[in-house]
């Protein structure tokens, strides 16, 4: 079956691809334009997570535009980030407006990652979200975790909720509930079987938009016969260039266990880039390294996309001088500067290692040239990279 997921940043487009991967390879591209209407799965990042609801809403409408009759048939999955980031309400709205679809089930859950939904209310890791650090984000919606109550003040559509003991009340009466579905479905989950549950109602409705995060696109992809094995492998050696823009504790404490475990790096704060020489020669010797962002560098949207460029040249810089054996990037805005500032056509998800991790090839003129691994920067414990440096020869 066609299936075409639509996302608001790259790390996004590509944890929730990387788990459609098991019948071949699937392309995340950055210009709906690009994507060929025969391929079988397509994930497109609109790159909108830290605009405004109407600017969100206008280029979803004109990716929608763009993607033409491939919209109008097969499955349409929107992922949003599993905090709720962004203008989620405005862009489903948009993407409802521009396909004539007219209903759209929503789960914002990821069990694997600590996001769970029940009563309404996403948590994560047992916190009300807003609560959370996530909280603190310029792109989180407000002071509530209600979901219903985030996406009401985004659009006029009616939106009901259905609660946890809804959704496992068997198949038969949950895709009965769904038949009669009309404008938003907020759903509750709290398991990767309730999820399960989901996806498999959900696909005796095949025009309804499913718009949630990893944890229900994974769900979906085994549902379709798409889901691709898990871990798929790294690559062989060392050679890691991290790329670490993200502000998020996670990604902060992950640098810190790197620092702390003697892997050497650099961080950019102020207008003066780093030194990288160092950081070539250890490439070139097969060991990891890492670059940065300063702590606290960049508090504004603006700022973020700032310094996410100059943390791609700075990274581009690097890779002009060496060839590493992978490049794992960590943040969407560091994903999406990194892929514009190498002028790639698109990414090649092989699969993921690792929940909420994506690998794939980064192609260049038609050419696959280097393998990227991709995180968001909430995801995985402190000492994830070390984790995997371990497992490869």
């Amino acid at each position: 079956m066609l299936a075409t997921l639509i996302a608001d940043d790259l790390t996004g487009a590509c944890d929730a691809g990387a788990l459609f991967a098991g019948r071949g390879r699937v392309g995340v591209f950055v210009d709906a334009a690009a994507v060929d209407p025969g391929r079988d799965v397509a994930a497109i990042d609109t790159e909108t997570r830290s605009l405004t609801a109407p600017e969100a809403a206008a280029r979803v409408r004109a990716t929608a535009e763009r993607l033409g009759a491939r919209l109008h048939a097969g499955l349409l999955f929107k992922k949003i980030d599993s905090t709720l980031r962004g203008a989620v309400g405005a862009e489903l709205d948009a993407l409802l407006s521009a396909t004539g679809r007219s209903a759209a089930l929503v789960c914002p859950a990821f069990p694997a990652e600590g996001r769970t939904v029940a009563q309404g209310r996403l948590c994560v890791n047992g916190i009300p979200v807003h609560a959370s650090p996530i909280g603190r984000d310029p792109a989180y919606p407000g002071d509530t975790s209600d979901v219903v109550a985030i996406l009401r003040r985004a659009t006029a559509r009616p939106i009901s909720h259905l609660p946890l003991d809804r959704v496992r009340s068997g198949r038969d009466a949950l895709e009965r509930a769904l038949a009669s579905a009309r404008g938003i479905v907020v759903a509750d989950a709290e398991t990767d079987a309730d999820l399960d549950a989901l996806a498999a109602a959900a696909a005796a409705r095949p025009a309804l938009v499913l718009a949630g995060s990893a944890g229900l696109a994974g769900a979906v992809a085994a549902r379709l016969g798409h889901a691709a094995p898990l871990p798929v492998p790294l690559p062989e050696g060392r050679g890691w260039l991290i790329v670490a823009g993200s502000l998020h504790p996670a990604t902060r404490a992950q640098i810190r266990s790197l620092e702390a475990a003697g892997v050497a790096g650099v961080a950019i704060d102020g207008t003066c880039d780093p030194d990288t020489r160092a950081l070539v020669d250890r490439l070139r010797g097969g060991r990891p390294v890492f670059v940065t962002t300063a702590d606290g560098a960049a508090a504004t949207p603006d700022a973020r996309r700032h310094m996410a460029a100059r943390l791609a040249a700075l990274a581009t810089g690097v890779l002009a001088r060496t060839r590493p054996d992978l490049v794992a990037v960590t943040g969407g805005d560091t994903a999406h500067a990194l892929i514009v500032a190498l002028e790639a056509d698109h990414l090649e998800l092989r699969g993921s290692p690792s929940s909420g991790l994506a690998l794939g090839d980064l192609v260049v003129d038609g050419a696959p040239t280097l393998a990227v691994l991709t995180k968001a920067g909430g995801f995985g414990a402190a000492n994830l990279f070390l984790t995997l440096l371990d497992g490869v020869a």
